[in-house]
């Protein structure tokens, strides 16, 4: 019986297990990790009960028939405007605070990671037992970088989920091109958690303070979003219309606007005049003025997907940059300059 034990023992503890320096890291971060993920699942199972609900409402409002698609009827509109405050606008709160998320692993996960270490000058003891700098630097990043894509990706999910059972039946009503919900769904909230996570280790990694370093990621992150959003137009082919004989920009159902203006007989943009919509006959003083026509820029409804996933993959290029900074920043030796020992006078 004894000689049976060790195999028994042997063959319970199959399976990957966390050593070393990993389990050190994960024993650092598992009540963050824990906490997050136990947030994500309870979110996970509110977002579903939601979901389920925008479904059965617009069922039983037959609401498949509108498609939030600028319908004139009176019947329509009414019945949008109320599965909208009924499902819509409580779902914007939730929406907006997914802004939220990135702040959060860039400031509580990201700039402490690095800095806790370099302040108190615990790295020094790692970096001792046989574990090469880059070894730490590794393993110090890449663990709460995993637990930042999987709770940031199971958030998001959850959140597409119930966002896209409500934007379906709103259409145009509910629009996608805003900072939300485009920032609050998607591929794009595990890219931008992941950027800000880095900046945080980056700020944490040259500046060796903690406080300072969450500090910096708050300004530094709010800076880096702000850029973000004037970039965000841009990461996609932009769609342009051109209409003559009209005084009304054409876009498409549910496009996501960017701009209009007038366009000339030869279909050339001018100035708007802004005095003519003043007059008894608006119509006729643009006409006098040689104006035509409107043009418009916008992303139509299919470019969402586009846009989020070329967003994300912006997000992941700049942290891939960060980290490639840090590197070199490490491999100089975190930036401090190493005396000279004097030699012996003997």
């Amino acid at each position: 019986m004894s000689s049976g034990t060790p195999q028994a023992r042997t063959g319970a503890r199959r399976g990957p297990r966390l050593r070393g320096l990993t389990w050190l890291i994960w024993q650092q971060n598992r009540t963050a990790f824990w906490i997050g993920l136990a947030f994500a699942v309870a979110f996970a199972v509110y977002a579903a009960v939601q979901h389920q609900h925008a479904v059965a409402a617009a069922a039983a409002q037959h609401l498949d028939s509108c498609h939030g698609s600028g319908q004139t009827s009176l019947d329509c509109l009414r019945d949008l405007n109320r599965f909208g405050q009924q499902r819509q606008f409580p779902l914007r709160r939730p929406l907006q605070a997914m802004l939220l998320l990135p702040f959060l692993f860039g400031l509580f996960v990201g700039g402490p990671q690095l800095a806790q270490e370099l302040e108190s000058g615990t790295y020094r003891t790692v970096v001792t037992q046989s574990v090469t700098r880059m070894r730490w630097f590794a393993a110090k990043v890449g663990v709460p970088l995993a637990m930042t894509v999987v709770i940031s990706g199971a958030i998001a999910a959850a959140m597409t989920w119930w966002w896209h059972s409500i934007a379906k039946t709103m259409g145009d009503m509910f629009p996608w091109g805003e900072w939300y919900p485009f920032c609050g769904v998607g591929p794009v909230v595990v890219g931008l958690s992941v950027l800000f996570y880095l900046l945080g280790t980056t700020l944490g990694l040259f500046l060796r303070r903690t406080v300072l370093a969450m500090g910096a990621t708050l300004v530094a992150g709010g800076g880096l979003f702000g850029l973000f959003e004037w970039v965000r137009p841009y990461l996609w082919p932009i769609s342009t219309s051109n209409a003559q004989h009209t005084y009304q920009a054409k876009f498409p159902v549910n496009a996501w606007a960017l701009g209009e203006g007038p366009l000339s007989t030869g279909g050339q943009r001018v100035p708007e005049f802004l005095n003519c919509w003043s007059k008894d006959d608006p119509t006729q003083c643009l006409t006098s003025r040689g104006i035509t026509g409107r043009w418009a820029e916008y992303h139509p409804a299919s470019d969402l997907w586009p846009l989020q996933w070329t967003a994300t993959g912006v997000c992941l290029a700049l942290g891939a940059v960060l980290i490639v900074l840090s590197v070199w920043w490490i491999r100089g030796g975190f930036g401090i300059r190493s005396r000279k020992v004097p030699a012996d006078p003997r």
